[in-house]
């Protein structure tokens, strides 16, 4: 069950194009996850197509999620690019919109440790944006931290904590300079997500203030 959703303000924007397109890889990858927030959108586009009637906002699709949708569902034309060969493990876990990203299987990908039982493969990183997944090992805490800019983290498989909140798949979380946290992987198993940072982060925690002289975004 997915209890964090995107705000309607997010789902609106998306669903009128006008959201930038790393926060539309996050909405997207979780619209493929969650069917209430696909109703909500819908609900958006129908609203939208009568105050167009009206004159009182830009032309929107009234088809956008059913494209959307239909890009998912639907096999590749014979005149698109290749199709990638994923194996069981990333088709079970890695949404549709999100595998053009990674150009190969999870396990093929180029993982790098950040940190103690903390492994990151950078899909995207372009002037001051960075999309990555994140693998956290069961029980992993991450260091204390905050952000230059906004952090959109999106479960792909397992669950962490933060806060007091539970975060599990589909599950999606939104932080910016005003929040100071830790997420930690539950004891269940490791953890999967999708990011997308828009600014450096900054470790907060006694060591990491030493060290975020020498860390690159």
């Amino acid at each position: 069950m997915i209890n964090h959703h995107l705000s309607d303000e997010f789902l609106v924007e998306y669903a009128n194009g006008s959201l930038p397109s790393p926060e539309s890889l996050v909405v997207g990858s979780h619209l493929a996850i969650c069917t209430e927030c696909r109703a909500r959108v819908e609900t958006f586009e129908n609203v939208s197509a009568v105050l167009m009637e009206d004159g009182d906002l830009e032309k929107v699709e009234p088809d956008a999620l059913d494209a959307v949708l239909a890009m998912i569902d639907s096999p590749a034309k014979e005149d698109a690019a290749p199709q990638i060969e994923f194996d069981r493990d990333t088709l079970e876990v890695i949404p549709p919109p999100l595998r053009d990203y990674l150009g190969s299987s999870l396990s093929d990908l180029d993982w790098k440790r950040t940190g103690r039982g903390i492994e990151e493969a950078s899909l995207v990183r372009q002037d001051d944006v960075r999309i990555s997944l994140l693998r956290i090992r069961a029980g992993q805490k991450v260091p204390l931290h905050t952000h230059a800019g906004e952090e959109y983290t999106l479960v792909l498989s397992g669950s962490y904590t933060d806060g007091g909140a539970r975060f599990a798949k589909g599950d999606v979380s939104v932080a910016d300079s005003a929040k100071n946290h830790a997420p930690v992987a539950d004891d269940d198993g490791p953890c999967l997500c999708l990011t997308v940072r828009n600014g450096a982060t900054k470790l907060t925690g006694p060591i990491g203030r030493f060290l975020n002289p020498v860390i690159r975004g």
